[in-house]
């Protein structure tokens, strides 16, 4: 089976754009024509998160979603802001093949169990966003907060979602997110050690020797996003240097 390689991108009022750590969010172009670049370059999937969605618990931007998802061909997930059964199915109208629930399956677990249901838990993944507490403990985050929570056990909390029929999980590390200073795998050998569903690994990747260190290490999936914006690479260039090193990646 081929190790995936997964564009991540957000969105903020139409527009792409990329921070560090969740904040400080700087434009980094049209999504559409960012995503139409992705696909001709090989992207195994897309992910896609509307962060305005998600903060003001505002419906996703529906428009801009589906000018992403009528740009490419490969698989998209979308997070952001998906509430209820009624904007899950708005979503896949637009052209998603995967929902991504975060803050909102963590207030409404039976959500999970009901999108399973009716689209199957291939197509329920949950976002799982981890950041170490002052003593190094994992801790959930609340990006709506920019703090950790303590009701939940992020490991604890993302078998329960498995057993509800979550059908894949995104790792998040936040602190790395944009930061470009390789990945935490401590977490996702935990995480991946807890469920048996694929793992997707993201937060941190800044080049590529981390990624190519992620896939000797096993993990199945890696989700890129600020490497893609504010480096040279592309997905043509990251895809030739994998093969020279015998990685088993999509042509």
């Amino acid at each position: 089976m081929y190790q995936r390689l997964i564009p991540s991108i957000l969105i903020h009022r139409g527009r792409l754009v990329k921070g560090k750590q969740y904040r400080d969010y700087r434009d980094a172009g049209a999504p559409a024509t960012t995503a139409r670049a992705h696909n001709y370059q090989g992207a195994d999937e897309l992910i896609v998160a509307d962060i305005d969605a998600s903060r003001a618990n505002a419906e996703p931007d529906f428009a801009t979603l589906k000018n992403v998802a009528d740009a490419c061909f490969m698989p998209l997930t979308i997070f952001g802001g998906i509430n209820s059964t009624e904007r899950a199915g708005r979503c896949m109208e637009a052209g998603a093949d995967k929902i991504g629930l975060t803050t909102t399956a963590c207030e409404n677990p039976e959500l999970i169990e009901l999108l399973a249901h009716q689209y199957g838990a291939q197509s329920v993944v949950l976002g799982l966003d981890v950041m170490r507490d002052e003593a190094g403990k994992p801790r959930l985050f609340d990006h709506r907060t920019g703090k950790v929570r303590l009701d939940k056990d992020p490991f604890a909390w993302a078998k329960e979602a498995v057993d509800r029929g979550c059908g894949e999980i995104r790792l998040m590390a936040v602190a790395n997110e944009g930061m470009l200073c390789g990945f935490d795998f401590d977490l996702h050998r935990k995480l991946s050690r807890l469920v048996n569903v694929p793992v997707i690994l993201e937060g941190g990747c800044g080049s590529l020797d981390h990624l190519e260190q992620a896939y000797r290490m096993g993990v199945g999936a890696v989700a890129v996003g600020a490497m893609l914006v504010f480096s040279d690479a592309n997905l043509v260039k990251i895809k030739q240097h994998m093969r020279t090193r015998n990685i088993n990646i999509r042509p």
